[in-house]
């Protein structure tokens, strides 16, 4: 440890102040580059789809477009589609392919896309085939943008008409998935629906009259979960039930449009499915609460202030409502009518169908659930005709983050890891001119982009060991943040390229301090703080602020606190603003200390033998900016490369070992800056002359991501080199016995060391092994768990420790694991920061720390607390049987109990009381730590009378899972005054002692979360709008009561986001060192027997550590009570309904800059649904109407 410090102050160093609104510029700028090449890729595909299909359909007849369609594509389910004898199976087409990490660990065609298609979609309808024909010129410009941006992920084009092309080409379903031939029909997803619409208020009309059947109305919840499924983050939404009277489903959202999170959209379908039939359907007041509702909004300024609609869905209804309708909504129409016919009834057909061709609506059929399903789309089809009318915008679209396929990275473990996606897309307008006024929406184009790769621009090093970053969207959802824990998708995108979208709030991640002592005033100051932050991000503005936020660890079981100086800003033609985080103590400056590589008189890579180091594996020291580019390196070298792998690195070390070895040859250029990206796209509605111009005219643009072979991060490579000159060798120092270090081989040897190490602020990670493993264990070795060792616990806290105690080591056991104990597998792990001083500052360097044997530390402890050492009066110690002796860390865990099988428990599980009074006297802190992306099960609805009590569960495992802490100089930091056990009386407040009384906490809290949940909600807003017509009858969701039982993790399917809570514990070290002495503090439970007994105990902190020595009488019987650290659902009314998330509504947002939704020809259209979808009509559809027309002619003139 010291040997480091002195080597790095050997060399040139400077500890540097860092300046949080420059480097948050800097960091802005290269995501906002890096977005850039996105943006502007997907608008090239937007515009060269626009005149591919302007050539083609102009150019060509149907039939001739259907005779080439077959030849033009490849359909992902016939791809290297084999017989048994080795043959191309009919139908089949054969495809080069080859395994592709960032294409989600794949095998891919760099050349060529693929069709994939959703159920219902016939590939052979006329449409389908044109738009399959035109769209195949795209191909060129997909493998184009791939080479001016290597950094792509999938691109696409999804088509109105059903199919998704895309590129890269490979076969569905893809190998190890247990999903069908078939994709979620990607029409109904939030990159393709808000990217042909603008926002929009949904009123969704649902007919609950007894005329309704079961079956058609559970076919109308389907069509009206289908609609809901499409809305986004910027649209407001409601849903009524109707029969005689009016019906709020969710009693929070009466008389209101909430916005369509996924949480609110979930809260709708749970208390629609309890709604019961009954009575006759009244048309009017439905239409009257939606046409009121609708336009309360609109003139309040609230709501989306764009689109509006009106969704009726019903099985009958007698009349087209007219007089209604004029009332609330002619001349101008502001409130589209669509209509919705479940089943067949042919007179309700002609009302439904006029009521939406006469308010610029659509009529749908609904006969089955999948037309349910594929028909909903339509109108969204209709919102876009204003847009497309004008020809001149192409709002661009960044959808909400969702999990999808494995990740690309280097790292070892990077294959069983799903990565974070959201997708950029536009609209693609049909620009042809028609004999009919029509406004088709050809389809819209995309592009996937990797959070993993917008997080390389924001490099780790720079913020530093505890700092960190994240982005929120215009409505103050992140896009990452390193506590966002998206639910489980159930493989469904793996399995059916179906996203499921997060949805959650920076004020949910980021925990206020809520627990000043009695600093009510601090409390409120830091919740205030962290609420202007947000809605200065969402203006958006640039800014920084400062407060204290709770941090937890290691699945939620500890918690600590910190001091946050946040900086944030705008990243420009985005909806994103980026913030970066560094602790207030030590963030401020950090460690420059690099080794010029070119100059260096050694080669560099000897600093580097051997197989006990690793490098970050998420970091980015350096990196072939292509796959063309690696392959020439390789080919220049004389290295083979693989047709059937793509050529890529084994490992992230191996990928520094080739940079570090180029770095010194002759010729060597850093190429430390990005590529920039071209100016934005221009030209966007110019004509082509023919599909082969359009097709090149983008390849010979200058400005590409490729302009350059390679990229190397110069400062933090450098870094590198110096870290591992510092670490260089440590290993040899540590076995000679020679030069006095025989007492440190006595340590190792005393404690059994089973690993030493030291982490540093480059990423390097090296380990020593002093006991060989056994070949046939099955626990991972430590490097495999710790490669990412900025991001572990011991490294995290163990730089928090040097604020409180610099000479200290953070010592920690696996949760749980005294079980382990006899099989000698349980390790404690040490760790110690290490900071450099220059001219009166420090700044972390790195930790060092080691594991070593449990029983070894148990045995020495026992040997040591079990004997007198001189001090008169000792007449017990912990071999004693009426004493216990526990070692505790700074989070209340056991780290050593006579009992073996505590080792690793929550103290509070062992004895509540004993903990409970340690609370009462300050040596620990209570903290109630609120989890808002809890996982609880949803098998049960709570709207429902039927519905048992929800469960909930444990957290799921995010955080790794790290043991934290001890050192082999444990001897210097036992405390000299444990000794044994004193006999002298105890007096009550004298000399500093206390008398605790026991106390029960539980009943207190629990009445003041009740009254939290049982509190008015939203006055302002139930008062907003009420009418005569309408009764709130729908019972309200049960009121929640806390599950005290086993918690299980419920089945993906059946999960729910709910807001858990637990309590947490903190050491307050100052209280157990006054005046700078450790001397110890004595306690003494009473009036906790019958008898009358007392039960004395003592408290004192070991020296240089995050553990303190407990020492219990146990001759008085006094109960014990539990305490439970498991994470709790809230009591009282859970999901939207509750408090927090009803407050949530009020939050401010910004509305996306572009709305349109209206044309003054839009009323020209006569296409609105003739009982033929937008979306097609069948080939058989088409010849009966052309026979029907041709019969009726040839009569007419007969």
């Amino acid at each position: 440890m010291n040997e480091i410090k002195s080597r790095f102050k050997d060399n040139d160093i400077e500890v540097k102040r860092k300046d949080g609104i420059i480097l948050l510029r800097e960091l802005a700028a290269e995501v906002k580059n890096f977005m850039d090449f996105k943006r502007n890729a997907v608008m090239r595909l937007m515009d060269s789809a626009e005149q591919a299909a302007l050539s083609e359909l102009e150019g060509q007849s149907s039939s001739e477009a259907g005779a080439l369609g077959g030849q033009q594509h490849y359909d992902a389910r016939r791809i290297n589609e084999y017989n048994a004898d080795g043959k191309l199976a009919d139908g089949a087409r054969h495809m080069d392919i080859r395994f592709m990490r960032r294409f989600e660990r794949l095998p891919v065609n760099l050349s060529l896309s693929s069709i994939l298609v959703p159920h219902g979609v016939d590939l052979d309808e006329t449409d389908v085939k044109s738009a399959l024909q035109w769209s195949a010129h795209l191909d060129p410009l997909f493998q184009n943008n791939l080479e001016r941006d290597p950094a792509l992920s999938w691109q696409y084009f999804g088509s109105s008409s059903g199919f998704l092309r895309r590129f890269p080409g490979t076969a569905w379903p893809p190998e190890g998935s247990k999903g069908s031939k078939l994709i979620h029909d990607f029409r109904t997803h939030n990159w393709f629906v808000q990217a042909a619409s603008s926002p929009k208020d949904i009123m969704i009309l649902l007919d609950a009259s007894s005329s309704m059947s079961e079956k058609s109305f559970d076919l109308a919840m389907a069509t009206a979960f289908n609609i809901l499924d499409t809305l986004g983050e910027d649209d407001y939404v409601n849903l009524i039930t109707f029969s005689d009277v009016v019906k709020t489903p969710v009693p929070c959202f009466k008389d209101r449009m909430v916005r369509a999170t996924s949480d609110n959209v979930q809260e709708i379908k749970s208390a629609v499915k309890a709604v019961k039939l009954q009575d006759t359907a009244n048309f009017t007041a439905g239409l009257e609460y939606a046409f009121s509702l609708l336009h309360k909004y609109n003139q309040s300024g609230v709501g989306s202030q764009c689109n509006q609609a009106i969704m009726l869905i019903t099985e009958s209804t007698s009349e087209s409502h007219k007089d209604i309708i004029k009332q609330y909504n002619w001349p101008h129409m502001p409130v589209r009518i669509f209509t919705y016919l479940i089943g067949s009834d042919s007179g309700s057909r002609s009302n439904l169908h006029e009521m939406a061709c006469s308010n610029k609506g659509f009529f749908v059929q609904i006969n089955d659930f999948e037309e349910a399903r594929r028909k909903v789309i339509d109108y969204a089809l209709v919102m876009a005709r204003p847009m497309i009318m004008y020809q001149a915008d192409h709002p661009v679209h960044w959808s909400p983050v969702f999990v999808a396929g494995k990740s690309g990275g280097l790292g070892r473990d990077s294959e069983y890891h799903r990565r974070l996606v959201t997708t950029v897309s536009t609209p693609v307008f049909d620009r042809r001119n028609h004999s009919v006024r029509v406004a088709n929406l050809l389809g819209v184009v995309g592009t996937d982009v990797p959070i993993e790769e917008i997080r390389k621009m924001i490099p780790q090093h720079k913020l530093g060991p505890n700092g960190y970053s994240f982005i929120v969207d215009n409505n103050g959802r992140v896009l990452y943040h390193p506590d966002l824990r998206p639910l489980s998708d159930a493989n469904r995108y793996i399995d059916q390229l179906r996203p499921k979208y997060a949805s959650v709030d920076i004020t949910e991640l980021e925990l206020p301090e809520t627990e000043v002592g009695n600093d009510h005033e601090v409390v409120d100051m830091n919740k205030n703080l962290l609420n202007e932050m947000r809605s200065d991000m969402i203006r958006p503005k640039e800014g920084e602020t400062e407060f204290t936020v709770l941090n937890h660890y290691d699945e939620s079981k500890r918690v600590s606190t910190r001091t946050h100086r946040y900086f944030y800003g705008p990243i420009e033609d985005t909806p994103f603003t980026l913030a970066i985080v560094l602790p207030e103590k030590y963030g401020s400056h950090e460690l420059v200390s690099q080794q010029e590589i070119r100059h260096s008189r050694n080669n560099v890579t000897e600093y580097f033998k051997g197989d006990n180091w690793r490098v970050h594996p998420d970091w980015v020291y350096c990196e072939y900016n292509s796959v063309s580019d690696l392959e020439k390196e390789r080919e220049s070298s004389g290295e083979y490369n693989s047709r059937d792998q793509e050529p890529s690195f084994g490992s992230p070390e191996e990928q520094v070992l080739h940079f570090l070895a180029r770095a010194g040859r002759p010729g060597w250029k850093w190429m430390s800056v990005r590529p920039k990206s071209p100016q934005p796209h221009h030209n966007l509605h110019g004509t082509a002359s023919s599909a082969s111009h359009f097709g090149s005219q983008h390849l010979n643009v200058q400005g590409s991501r490729k302009a350059e072979p390679y990229y190397c991060d110069r400062t933090l490579i450098q870094s590198l080199v110096r870290d591992a000159m510092v670490t260089d060798g440590l290993d040899r120092n540590t076995t000679g016995p020679s030069n006095g270090k025989e007492d440190k081989q006595q340590g190792y040897q005393k404690f059994v060391v089973a690993t030493s190490f030291v982490a540093t602020r480059s990423g390097l990670l090296r380990w020593i092994d002093h006991i060989k493993r056994p070949e046939d264990t099955p626990e991972p070795h430590f490097s495999e768990d710790n490669v990412r060792a900025m991001d572990t616990s011991w490294y995290k806290r163990a730089v928090d420790q040097h604020s409180v105690e610099p000479d200290s080591f953070v010592y920690s056991v696996p949760f749980g694991s005294g079980y382990a104990i006899k099989s000698n597998a349980t390790l404690v792990t040490a760790s110690h920061a290490i900071f450099v001083e220059h001219r009166g500052h420090k700044a972390p360097a790195g930790v060092v720390g080691l594991q070593f044997q449990h029983d070894s530390l148990a045995k020495h402890f026992i040997n040591i607390t079990s004997a007198c050492t001189g001090q008169t009066g000792c007449k017990r110690t912990c071999a004693s049987d009426n004493l216990d002796c526990y070692v505790l860390d700074n989070s209340g865990f056991v780290i050593i109990s006579e009992e073996m099988e505590h080792t690793g428990k929550f103290f509070g599980q062992i004895d509540g009381t004993i903990m409970d009074s340690l609370v009462q006297d300050r040596i620990y802190k209570r903290v109630t730590v609120n989890d808002y992306q809890g996982v609880c099960s949803d098998s049960d609805n709570p709207y429902t009378a039927a519905g048992g009590m929800l469960k909930p569960h444990r957290i799921g495992s995010w955080f790794f899972q790290h043991l934290v802490a001890l050192s082999a100089t444990w001897l210097s930091f036992m405390p000299a005054s444990l000794r044994a056990w004193p006999q002298d009386d105890y007096e009550t407040y004298d000399n500093g002692d206390v008398v605790f009384v026991e106390n029960n906490y539980s009943e207190e809290y629990e009445e003041t979360f009740e009254h939290d949940y049982n509190m008015q909600v939203d006055q302002e807003l139930d008062e907003f709008f009420t009418t005569a017509d309408v009764e709130y009858t729908t019972p309200p969701p049960k009121q929640h009561k806390p599950h005290s039982g086993p918690r299980f993790t419920p089945d993906p399917q059946n999960a729910r986001r709910c807001d858990l809570r637990t309590d947490l514990y903190m050491l307050q070290p100052e209280r157990l060192n006054q005046g700078g002495q450790n001397n110890p503090l004595k306690g003494k439970l009473t009036n906790c027997h019958v008898s009358g007994c007392e039960r004395p105990f003592s408290v004192q902190k070991i020296p240089h550590s995050n553990l303190i020595l407990l020492v219990v009488d146990t001759l008085c019987p006094c109960g014990s009570k539990q305490l439970d650290i498991e994470p709790m659902e809230e009591s009282g009314i859970v999901g939207a309904c509750s408090t927090r998330r009803q407050s949530q509504e009020q939050e401010s947002r910004r509305r996306p800059k572009k709305c349109i939704n209206y044309h003054p020809e839009e009323i020209e259209i006569q296409q609105c649904g003739r009982g033929s979808t937008l979306l097609r009509m069948s080939a058989s559809v088409i010849a009966a109407h052309l026979l029907m027309v041709t019969v009726t002619f040839v009569l007419a003139n007969a």
